[in-house]
């Protein structure tokens, strides 16, 4: 089931439960097709079939320094440890996977690692709406509230 999701001139496919993509319904249909294709979670909250997260998508992301003009998969995980805590992991266009904590709607780090130099990035956001954007180092990704919350 794919909901599409307009924020400005952003729009994000938003993929939650498996099924077949469809045409944007409107949201009331939307919402009960979910939960009648839905397998709830131990929190209540649904999996997208075969994997651990409640939703998936794809979001504007960059490296290098570059602005966010590529695109990376993306997956929440909420709930994640204690209420009110999320994982999102972004898989990179060259398979390279980054984890990022959210507390509620607002991110504060990621993983890193001494080996690949990671461990002195300096971690930093700002948000433009309902989007925020989180720069670690020379990587830049570009997040949707909704995709935290569900919305």
């Amino acid at each position: 089931m794919t909901k599409a999701l307009w924020t400005g001139m952003a729009c994000l496919a938003l993929t939650a439960c498996g099924g077949k993509e469809a045409a944007a319904p409107e949201p009331a249909a939307t919402e009960a097709a979910v939960a009648a294709d839905a397998t709830p979670a131990d929190t209540g909250d649904a999996k997208v079939a075969g994997t651990k997260y409640n939703a998936t998508t794809m979001l504007p992301c960059g490296f290098d320094n570059a602005a966010p003009t590529q695109t990376c998969d993306a997956g929440v995980v909420r709930d994640w440890g204690e209420k009110g805590s999320h994982l999102v992991e972004v898989k990179s266009p060259d398979g390279f996977t980054r984890a990022i904590f959210f507390n509620g709607t607002e991110p504060f780090g990621a993983d890193s690692a001494e080996a690949d130099g990671s461990a002195g990035w300096d971690f930093k956001t700002s948000r433009d709406g309902d989007m925020v954007t989180v720069t670690f180092g020379p990587e830049t990704y570009v997040i949707a509230d909704a995709l935290i919350t569900g919305g």
